[in-house]
């Protein structure tokens, strides 16, 4: 509107300079009125800005050359008794200061303590005693832990040197929550599932020092990546699943179950590992050799976030080959086995193996190799889905095309975050969007669907509802709408990235977002290094399109003005206004009378000198025109978008 503020739109991570700004400046008061707001430069926050400075980060989205990470290794015992549902276990826990000065403590999550009664949390949970800790010992000797809601301190009596190393270790216990816990849990006494089990070290950067925000349900984690050695005790009978590599098969395993083993591993056709029958006769395991009615299954992981376990005497199990690509350049095609874990009456889990293969193999191709040895998927539980480094839960869908989404959303999560380890607890859209993003392709691609945008259609919904109220870029435990969460983690995200696909080209896009994964493997991208690293790959400053859809509530609005005849009547003008606040170019379609069709497209650039509208010219004898026809834009107003001489 008239008298609106100036403001000219650059992205943080280009070369600004006094000229361009006032060029640009030129060019809007230049712009015929009314003038439109325009996107205000994306400021990236100054720890970041400090880290590039020092090295940690580049200005261009990649590690920097003085970047470190800690070295974190855990020895884990643990086990289950269903009955009682209790978990016992004790966890050493091996820090090393990876960065060039001392470090003062050790801070750790306990995140089973938000189930206590006193627990300030965001979500409705079943109330237990939380985590119990006992025993807790600093390099061998008696300390102290200083705990607050679900974080714990320790204080280390001396500086930790760079370089050095020092040993927290501590007994454990707490009671699984029946149902969903969130995002853990157990069925009854037949089935559990173990997530946020153990202690937990926080992650430590050199950005923002330790991060170690309070667990309050809504949001996920942050969590540092380490290696893991675990041992689990459950009932003899009991089929065990985990994040890592089993290292005592012929210990658990019945002979027949490791032969389908073998022959999946270089299969790719499914292979009854645990068949139906296998389950009604009770036969899930190697034979209790102790007499004690009990198993230990021994795993071992190397450079992961998080560990899970699945536990059950009531599943069926599948397996098969996945084909990952060539992980370490030498030429050969690396593979990696796909499991599938599921009771017999599941409704629509006979293809989940399959499902799980294609995703892990369309992702290997399209991002890069899988780099663990196996994927697996178990269901129960959830009403949705929950990821794992290596193991991921989802619950029974009804019909085949939803688990095979689901399956596909959760499976590629082992790339944002278990691969790409973001903060989900800041910034959820930054591995949750991208993960539906690709979801919505890799349903595409398995069932040759060619289907309406669902992120596109929830983004129009909660729009025109009136329902956003907080931009992208706020804290994702913050938000405070009834379903902004699922909003601005999910919805608006994917369809927004989806929108950028359209714009420049879905190959681009995903080439964009590869390289963005490759430089950033088992590391931990801020926001501002995701806008920087994608602006590098697609080479163009998207400064106006990361602030507008990150940091604003705006909508796009594109509308048709006016068709009319030229001056010189040879010819059709067609007026394009924009009438939101949320600048995208405009792509406009015009039908001739005899049938053809001419395309022409309003540059970004014409709304970003602060137009409010633009003329195009076409050819005489215009009978429809259409902005946006294919309907790939956010554009929150259809019914002005086409016009018809009918």
């Amino acid at each position: 509107m008239p008298g609106t503020p100036l403001a000219v739109s650059f992205s943080p991570f280009s070369r600004c300079t006094h000229a361009g700004l006032v060029a640009a400046l030129g060019t809007a008061l230049a712009a015929q009125a009314p003038l439109r707001p325009l996107p205000h430069p994306l400021e990236p926050r100054p720890e970041w800005q400090r880290a590039v400075s020092a090295g940690i980060r580049t200005a261009d989205g990649r590690p920097g050359p003085a970047h470190w990470r800690d070295g974190i290794r855990y020895r884990l015992t643990a086990e289950l008794d269903p009955w009682s549902a209790r978990v016992q276990g004790r966890a050493e826990i091996d820090y090393r200061n990876g960065s060039p000065v001392p470090m003062s403590e050790l801070v750790l999550h306990l995140r089973q303590n938000l189930h206590r009664a006193s627990a300030v949390r965001n979500i409705q949970v079943e109330v237990t005693d939380g985590m119990e800790l006992g025993g807790t010992t600093l390099d061998g000797e008696p300390c102290d832990v200083q705990v607050s809601g679900t974080v714990a301190r320790v204080h280390l009596p001396q500086p930790l040197a760079p370089g050095a190393s020092t040993t927290f270790a501590a007994d454990f216990a707490f009671t699984v929550p029946d149902g969903e816990a969130p995002r853990m849990g157990r069925e009854g006494h037949e089935l559990f599932f173990l997530g946020y089990w153990y202690p937990q070290c926080a992650v430590r950067d050199g950005v923002r020092d330790w991060v170690a925000e309070q667990y309050l349900g809504e949001s996920e984690f942050f969590m540092p990546y380490a290696d893991y050695e675990v041992a689990f005790t459950a009932p003899h009978g009991w089929l065990v699943q985990a994040t890592g590599a089993l290292q005592n098969p012929g210990e658990v395993l019945t002979e027949r179950a490791r032969q389908a083993l073998a022959t999946a591993a270089t299969s790719r056709r499914t292979v009854p590992v645990i068949s139906a029958v296998d389950v009604e006769n009770g036969e899930l395991t190697a034979a209790d050799q102790d007499g004690d009615g009990r198993l230990v299954w021994r795993f071992r992981a190397e450079h992961v976030r998080d560990f899970a376990i699945s536990t059950a005497n009531c599943y069926r199990w599948d397996a098969a080959s996945a084909e990952v690509g060539d992980r370490d350049g030498d030429g050969s095609a690396d593979r990696c086995l796909v499991h599938t874990f599921y009771r017999p009456g599941a409704r629509s889990w006979a293809r989940s193996c399959r499902f799980a293969q294609h995703t892990i193999e369309s992702l290997s191709q399209q991002l890069v190799p899988y780099p663990w040895p196996h994927a697996s998927v178990v269901e129960g539980i959830l009403g949705g889905g929950m990821e794992y480094p290596m193991l991921v839960l989802c619950g029974d869908q009804m019909a085949p095309l939803s688990t095979q989404s689901l399956i596909a959303h959760e499976l590629a999560h082992m790339w944002f975050p278990m691969l790409v380890g973001n903060d989900e607890t800041a910034h959820g859209w930054q591995d949750e969007g991208l993960v539906d993003f690709f979801t919505a392709i890799l349903v595409r691609d398995f069932w040759k669907l060619r289907r309406p945008s669902e992120a596109r259609a929830g983004y129009l919904d909660w729009v025109r509802s009136g329902f956003e109220r907080e931009p992208l870029l706020d804290h994702a435990d913050h938000l405070a709408w009834p379903g902004a969460y699922v909003f601005a983690c999910y919805t608006k995200p994917a369809a927004v990235l989806e929108q950028l696909a359209a714009m420049l080209g879905e190959e681009r896009v995903i080439g964009a977002l590869r390289e963005y994964t490759r430089s950033w493997q088992h590391e931990h991208p801020l926001a501002e290094d995701f806008f920087a690293a994608m602006d590098r790959a697609l080479g163009e400053d998207l400064g106006w399109y990361w602030s507008t859809w990150w940091s604003e509530i705006w909508t796009l609005d594109h509308a048709i003005g006016a068709v009319r005849a030229t001056a010189d009547g040879k010819g059709t003008e067609v007026v394009v206004e924009d009438r939101g606040r949320a600048p995208h170019p405009a792509l406009v379609r015009v039908r001739y009378l005899d049938g053809s069709r001419a395309e022409q497209t309003v540059p970004v650039a014409t709304w970003l000198a602060g137009a409010r509208s633009a003329v195009l010219t076409f050819g005489p004898g215009v009978d429809e025109v259409t902005i946006d026809p294919d309907q790939r834009t956010l554009d929150v107003q259809l019914d002005n978008n086409r016009w018809s001489a009918q």
